[in-house]
C-alpha cells in the first residue's frame, strides 16, 4: 500500500504525521518504507539515527524526478508492507507522480483558513490528474493539530471543509506533546512511554487513522475489482 501525504503549503504537519503513521505499522511487525522528497529532509533527519529509529521502518532520499524508477525498485527489492510518501510543501512534478502513483492521498491541514483554502487547491489538482488517466482519485483531507477547545475559527474551518466538499477521514489529529516530541527523540508514539496520557492518546488517535486508511484502502480496491470483472 501507498500512502502519499501531500500539500502545497509547508508547516502543515506532513512530515510529524509520516513518522508517526510509520510508527503505527512498525509496531505492529510490518515493513514500512519512508519517501522523503521534502527538501528539508525533515523526517529523514528525525529517523536519521539507526540506534533509535524502530527496526521496520526504513527512509529514502531519491531525487524527486527519479520516484517513478524509484518506487519500482523498492517493489522488485524490499517489497515493503507500507510506502508513506512525504511531498514538499510546493507544486512540483514530484507531487504529481506520488499523487498519480499511491493507493490513497492524504492532505493534512490544520483547521484554518489557510490550510484548508490549500487543501481546496490540492484536491482540485489529484482530481485533474486522475481525470488525465480517467481514473477517479481516492484522498481524504485529515484534520490536524486541532486544539482541545473549540473555537469560532475550528467552525469556520468545517463549514468551509463542507462548502468546498472535501472528503476527510473521519478521525482528527489533535494537538499533542507526543507527536512533536518525534523531532526530538526519533520515536513515534507507538514507541515511546505508553504509560503517559499525551503519548496513550496519540497513539489511540494513530490506531483510529489507520483503521480509517485500510478501510478506505480495501474498499477502493474491491471497488476496482468489481468494475474490472464487468467491463471484463
Amino acid at each position: 500500500m501507498i500512502v502519499t501525504l501531500a500539500s502545497s503549503k509547508g508547516g502543515v504537519g506532513k512530515s510529524t504525521i509520516t513518522g508517526c503513521l510509520a510508527g503505527v505499522w512498525a509496531a505492529e511487525g510490518e515493513t514500512v518504507q519512508i519517501v522523503d522528497l521534502d527538501n528539508n529532509r525533515t523526517v529523514s533527519r528525525w529517523f536519521a539515527d539507526a540506534t533509535t529509529r524502530p527496526k521496520n521502518i526504513s527512509v529514502s532520499t531519491p531525487d524527486p524526478t527519479a520516484l517513478t524508477e524509484h518506487l519500482a525498485e523498492l517493489a522488485a527489492t524490499t517489497a515493503p508492507d507500507v510506502i508513506l510518501i512525504d511531498v514538499a510543501g510546493t507544486y512540483e512534478r514530484a507531487l504529481t507522480v506520488a499523487v498519480a502513483r499511491a493507493h490513497l492521498t492524504l492532505i493534512p491541514a490544520a483547521p484554518s483558513e489557510a490550510d484548508i483554502f490549500e487543501a481546496g487547491r490540492v484536491a482540485g489538482h489529484i482530481t485533474s490528474v486522475f481525470q488525465a488517466f480517467g481514473r477517479d482519485p481516492l484522498y481524504r483531507l485529515l484534520l490536524n493539530r486541532v486544539p482541545s477547545l473549540t473555537s469560532s475559527a475550528q467552525l469556520y474551518a468545517v463549514m468551509e471543509i463542507v462548502r468546498l466538499k472535501l472528503p476527510r477521514l473521519r478521525t482528527r489529529i489533535m494537538q499533542r506533546a507526543a507527536y512533536e516530541e518525534l523531532g526530538l527523540s526519533g520515536q513515534p508514539p507507538h514507541f515511546s512511554d505508553r504509560k503517559r496520557p499525551t503519548v496513550a492518546k496519540a497513539i489511540q488517535e494513530l490506531n483510529s487513522v489507520r483503521d480509517d486508511i485500510e478501510t478506505l484502502f480495501h474498499s477502493h480496491v474491491q471497488s476496482n475489482a468489481h468494475i474490472e470483472g464487468a467491463a471484463a
